[in-house]
């Protein structure tokens, strides 16, 4: 196990960095910074460790490289990846594979039988990566060093008596592509239980699959463009490999005073971490919303409207709830100039257009409350879409013309338009900064970093493997939806095309900022509704086919990341990411079908075990209201929101015009740290996220990603991504416990801090204008 280490004299020409701390080197990429100019490394060669080149890295962490020198041009990558690489150590084993399925079966199953109940707990591949860990030293201790001849092939039953970290890569891996709740199960509870519907086993199967399947072949035909290129770092993987390396490495370099080692410090902020949850989790929740100034004027309006954080604007950066500050993420692993411009966003959007919006009464907004996910009607209710859908799900106008409009909150409302936004944004920015990255690609001369070089010894997935993969799925998925009857065979090919668009503009913000800025859901629903109006299960079911193929997709390319990273062999992994997808799907497809065939009551408000489904009951609203009443009785020129339709060109225009300034001011660093993508689509989970979700966050990221690297840079190196993974999982495995012990056998603890919230303005939902009878227009069409 070795790398090729660079002499002493090649060290000392590599200067520290003069870049400023607030312009990261990913934003840089925009701005021509070229990593591939200044020297690679030279002189002679010495044999590094794995863990002797970690702390090498971690102690040269201001050091500046370029994608020909033998070690990353990124800190955080250098922090994480030692640039070692141990071919000798197995991979396709018998313990990871069982492994891999096990967890894979089990873990979705788990969290498709819960996604149906209220409340509801999610199990996250972190938590296989803890447990893997022990399980997988417990069978490599236990399994007998043996090789066996079976079906005339030799096949070894454990290699050795250690459990490798590239093993435990690929255990994670599985976890993380089969635990995600399909959509599929929440389109065939609305189906089935809210529109009663008939969904056979052969459909609910199919559906799931190949929705689960349908960006696999994306992905890895974009790996060129999107994963391998250095500069796509994917900041999530990151924290896997902080933590891999903290359970498989013994590298503990002195930083800045500090000795401890990161097991140890992982260990400790996971039991601290640990305890403390149960406070904000369960104990004292109001320390989840800390909105001790609406405790303060439970009455006031206008102070329950700003600090709020249920149905307010949550300005004000003080909770008590690593959930809430990561509610987007962990702002640890996001580089602070992208974290800054979703701040940005939040404030130009939220903080200062949404109060003035609603104080007007603009879309009647100020007859709901501020910040909501809920549609309403026009006397303030939730909007009952059964109303105005037949038996059989189909729109009925005379219905709908007696019942009312729909009616979104303003802070809803805005999200749509800033979706709008960043559909035209995202294309546009790709083909300013990146189409010369993209051509050089096409042409193979993209240049590749040592992690790129250390994979390339292993061979490669050929490109037909994913495109007969993608031919398959799609033959499939015409299948299903022509057999069924669910919508036109073309419509597949539809959804086809927005992910491929889609794929690299949004898999490039997702590897630079950690931000998803997946739109599909909205430009599906809109879609769908303008080329197949009246029909709100196809709208589902396109919506979520292009939606899923994209968000699919990013899964993939980010475990391609981590793959690399840790220098899995790419046919292993291609193997186990098939199988694993393929084992969830199956497995959260047969918990469905059992679920609804043997629950009684299943779906409906009053079912007596909590299993009322509250995803498909989402979605049968989001059916009603975007399938059936459609979006041109919104959006259309004329309607209440046709204004928002503005946004489409101003997110086409500002990356142009941005792009010119900077070429007129190329030394200006506030206007080279602008990314119009991030700057939109960061507030893309409000709501129901409120702000709180994103003032802690840009706290949390400021002093961590700005204040300590600068400073404390070898401790930030050690110890910031231990830390994130530390405080993610300690809640993953925190929020399990109390929901199994506690929350799900009936426990409760009623008391003031449990219901201080309820109690005010915000925690109320009440609105700015009292309604007498009903608001808005007096018809309608």
């Amino acid at each position: 196990m070795s790398i090729m280490k660079s002499s002493q004299d090649s060290a000392d020409m590599q200067q520290p960095s003069k870049k400023g701390p607030f312009v990261d080197v990913t934003a840089d990429k925009e701005n021509n910074y070229d990593l591939t100019v200044t020297q690679s490394s030279v002189g002679h060669v010495d044999e590094l460790t794995h863990d002797e080149a970690a702390e090498a890295a971690i102690n040269a962490i201001d050091k500046e490289y370029t994608i020909d020198s033998d070690n990353s041009p990124f800190a955080e990558v250098r922090a994480n990846v030692p640039n070692t690489d141990d071919p000798t150590l197995p991979v396709n084993t018998i313990r990871m594979w069982f492994l891999g399925c096990t967890f894979a079966l089990v873990g979705s199953g788990i969290n498709s039988f819960f996604s149906l109940h209220y409340p509801s707990v999610t199990i996250t591949s972190l938590v296989t990566q803890l447990l893997a860990y022990p399980a997988g030293v417990l069978l490599a201790k236990v399994l007998p060093v043996k090789t066996v001849r079976m079906f005339g092939r030799e096949i070894c039953i454990n290699p050795d008596h250690k459990f490798n970290i590239k093993e435990h890569t690929v255990v994670t891996i599985m976890s993380n592509l089969s635990f995600g709740t399909s959509w599929a199960t929440d389109i065939i509870q609305a189906q089935k239980s809210f529109f009663g519907l008939e969904t056979p086993v052969g459909y609910q199967l199919l559906l799931g699959l190949t929705m689960q399947l349908f960006g696999l072949g994306i992905a890895g035909l974009s790996y060129r463009f999107i994963v391998e290129p250095p500069e796509m770092i994917w900041p999530s993987t990151l924290a896997n490999a902080a933590l891999f390396e903290t359970l498989h490495s013994r590298a503990n370099p002195l930083v800045n005073g500090w000795r401890i080692s990161r097991y140890r410090f992982f260990f400790f902020v996971f039991l601290g971490g640990f305890c403390w949850y149960w406070f904000p989790g369960f104990i004292f929740t109001g320390l989840s919303a800390f909105a001790f100034l609406c405790w303060a004027a439970p009455n006031n309006q206008v102070v329950n409207n700003i600090f709020g954080m249920q149905t307010g604007l949550g300005l004000m950066p003080v909770t008590f709830d690593w959930s809430q500050i990561a509610y987007n993420g962990s702002p640890l692993v996001v580089p602070f100039w992208a974290q800054a411009n979703v701040f940005a966003g939040f404030l130009v959007f939220f903080a200062l257009a949404a109060p003035i919006l609603y104080y007007k009464n603009v879309w009647y907004g100020a007859f709901m409350p501020l910040s909501s996910s809920n549609i309403y009607d026009n006397t303030g209710a939730l909007y009952n879409g059964s109303r105005i859908i037949d038996s059989h799900g189909n729109f009925v106008e005379e219905a709908y013309k007696a019942y009312s409009p729909v009616f979104m909150p303003v802070t809803f409302a805005m999200g749509y338009g800033i979706s709008f936004a960043v559909m035209s944004c995202l294309p546009t920015h790709i083909f300013l900064y990146h189409a010369k990255d993209i051509m050089n690609v096409f042409r193979g001369q993209q240049k590749k970093d040592c992690h790129a070089r250390m994979i390339a010894k292993y061979p490669d997935v050929p490109w037909y493997w994913y495109g007969g993969l993608t031919v398959l799925i799609l033959g499939l998925t015409i299948m299903t939806v022509v057999v069924y009857d669910v919508m036109p065979f073309w419509a597949v090919f539809v959804c086809f095309g927005m992910a491929v668009l889609y794929v690299v503009p949004v898999g490039v913000v997702f590897a630079v900022a950690n931000l998803n800025s997946n739109v599909l859901t909205v430009l599906g629903e809109i879609i769908s509704g303008y080329l197949q109006p009246g029909k709100p299960i196809t709208m589902l079911v396109f919506k979520f086919y292009a939606y899923t193929a994209l968000s699919q997709a990013m899964n993939y390319c980010s475990d391609m990341k981590l793959g690399l990273y840790m220098k899995i062999p790419r046919r292993t992994l291609f193997a186990a990411q098939l199988i694993g997808c393929i084992l969830g799907a199956l497995s959260q497809q047969g918990v469905l079908i059992w679920m609804l065939g043997h629950i009684s009551n299943i779906c409906s408000a009053d079912q007596p075990n909590g299993y009322t489904c509250p995803q498909g009951r989402v979605n049968f609203a989001s059916a009603v209201v975007w399938g059936a009443i459609g979006p041109q009785r919104l959006y259309s020129v004329g309607k209440i929101y046709s204004g928002l339709l503005h946004l489409f060109w101003i997110g086409a225009l500002l990356p142009i015009v941005t792009f010119f300034a900077k070429k007129r001011f190329p030394n200006h660093k506030w206007l080279h740290a602008i990314h119009w993508p991030i700057f939109f689509a960061g507030t893309g989970n409000l709501p129901p996220a409120t702000g709180v979700n994103y003032t802690s966050a840009f706290v949390v990221s400021y002093i961590f990603n700005m204040h300590i690297k600068t400073r404390y840079m070898t401790w930030w190196a050690k110890y910031n991504y231990v830390l994130s993974a530390a405080l993610d999982s300690s809640v993953a495995i925190s929020a399990i416990v109390i929901f199994f012990c506690v929350v799900f056998p009936g426990a409760s603890l009623t008391w003031w801090g449990n219901t201080v919230n309820s109690g005010t303005i915000d925690g109320m939902g009440t609105s700015l204008k009292m309604i007498n009878g009903t608001f808005g227009p007096s018809t309608w069409s």
